[in-house]
């Protein structure tokens, strides 16, 4: 049988959005990034809401194809 891990972002507060319903509040950096880009190469299957997924789907599709990008935007791309 394989794991099942729940894993979802948060601040100390418990809230995942702003009042707004922005989620701008957590810009990840380089370290944040890498943490979740060796967490993500181990996953087989990802789960989203469809908020979450719609921000992502307009995103990661093609981020690894902008020269400006760093290589860790890259690999998460990849991944």
């Amino acid at each position: 049988m394989r794991k099942v891990i729940y894993s979802m972002g948060a601040s100390l507060d418990g809230f995942v959005e702003s009042p707004n319903r922005e989620l701008d509040w957590s810009t990840p950096d380089e370290e944040l990034h890498r943490f979740w880009n060796d967490r993500a190469k181990k996953t087989k299957t990802f789960l989203y809401e469809r908020r979450l997924y719609e921000l992502m789907a307009g995103f990661w599709p093609t981020a690894d194809t902008d020269p400006s990008a760093p290589d860790y935007i890259v690999e998460f791309a990849r991944i």
